[in-house]
């Protein structure tokens, strides 16, 4: 049976992948001209992600990553893809609000369409930051899973 911090990082991980499901249908959503829309379901996402961030992430990177892993043993596997997975995170995120701080739900889109530039890109990178995280995913609960 699984301890309760593996089904609180499982937890997380399945809501980090409904956000990556939100994020798809706000890019839907634009591609059918609903940009009101599409921006209330990316704040939406972006509101869900923080969550999971400041209840989640920040407290398993500060109290067991970075102690346990990053100051012990820095070019370890995991110590190494935790770093990663931090930094791509930061990025994704930092992006992710400002692009929905920039909108502010505005009835106006023209400032939403000169930000588009950094769309795809902020979300490749929070893509990639999410495959790094499936990674440390499997890192840690993988050999629980496996027993």
């Amino acid at each position: 049976m699984l301890s309760a911090i593996a089904v609180t990082i499982t937890a997380s991980l399945v809501v980090q992948i409904v956000v990556l499901f939100l994020l798809a249908y706000g890019y839907f959503l634009k591609t059918k001209f609903r940009y009101r829309q599409h921006g209330f379901v990316m704040t939406t996402a972006v509101i869900v992600h923080l969550l999971m961030i400041f209840y989640i992430m920040v407290p398993s990177f500060l109290l067991a990553v970075v102690p346990d892993y990053i100051v012990t043993s820095p070019l370890e596997l995991v110590s190494v893809v935790g770093l990663i997975h931090g930094v791509l995170g930061s990025v994704a995120i930092a992006l992710g609000i400002w692009l929905v701080v920039a909108w502010r739900f505005n009835k106006d889109f023209n400032g939403c369409f000169l930000r588009k530039k950094l769309m795809i890109p902020t979300l490749s990178v929070w893509v990639s930051a999410l495959a790094f995280g499936i990674a440390l995913y499997v890192i840690f609960i993988g050999p629980l899973l496996a027993a």
